[in-house]
This record gives C-alpha cells, sequence and structure tokens, in this order.
C-alpha cells in the first residue's frame, strides 16, 4: 500500500501538470501555472476564513518544504 507523503507527493504533481496544462492553453508558461497555484493557495484559505497574510506565509512554507523534499541540494531562501 502506499504511504501517506508519496500520495500527498502524487496528489501535488496531479495538480501541479493541471496548471501547466491549463497555462499553455491560455499562452502562459510553468511561470504563470506556478503563480496560478500560489493564489489558488491562497484564495482557499481567505475563502474559509482565513487570514490572506497568514496565508500567503504559509504558501512559501509549504513552497520551501516542497523544494527540500523534491531537490534536497537545492538551495532555498
Amino acid at each position: 500500500m502506499t504511504d501517506e507523503p508519496t500520495i500527498i507527493k502524487r496528489r501535488i504533481e496531479a495538480c501541479a501538470m493541471q496548471a501547466q496544462m491549463n497555462a499553455r492553453n491560455h499562452g502562459g508558461d510553468n511561470a504563470t501555472a506556478a503563480a496560478d497555484l500560489m493564489c489558488a493557495f491562497v484564495l482557499m484559505a481567505v475563502k474559509s476564513g482565513g487570514d490572506p497574510e497568514r496565508a500567503r506565509a504559509a504558501m512559501w512554507d509549504h513552497a520551501k518544504a516542497c523544494v527540500a523534499d523534491f531537490w534536497p541540494d537545492a538551495k532555498i531562501n
């Protein structure tokens, strides 16, 4: 059976691929897709009553954790 971290990574990768396809279909690129996903993260948090600044800070923390997990040798500011 697949472990929880693997399932989470697969869900994240699926969201990323969908965002990339959507961005390309509308004239964007991978940077557009990444920005769309970051905005969606904050929007979901705010729509459920969250603080926008806390949501943005959490998004950044999650992004750093993802980079560290997928690319352990990458420099994260």
